[in-house]
């Protein structure tokens, strides 16, 4: 069975929100710019569909500190 894939919904600092995406290989994938909580939901629930497809479980990541940088070199909030 596939490692899961670990997510966390981010609040930045401007008040918008972002879903930060980390693989079982340490990718690490953010998308940014969310207006509400609701719609960062929404995209991790559109993102849940998308593995289950595939075999793939997504888990919560509990702790939401220390998240890495993306592939870019910016962090959670762009």
């Amino acid at each position: 069975m596939a490692r899961p894939v670990t997510y966390s919904i981010v609040d930045c600092a401007d008040g918008r929100f972002a879903v930060v995406v980390v693989a079982a290989s340490g990718a690490t994938y953010r998308r940014g710019e969310l207006y509400t909580l609701a719609e960062a939901e929404s995209c991790v629930e559109d993102l849940r569909v998308a593995l289950a497809c595939c075999g793939v479980a997504l888990a919560r990541r509990e702790d939401g500190g220390g998240l890495p940088l993306t592939r870019d070199g910016a962090g959670p909030c762009g």
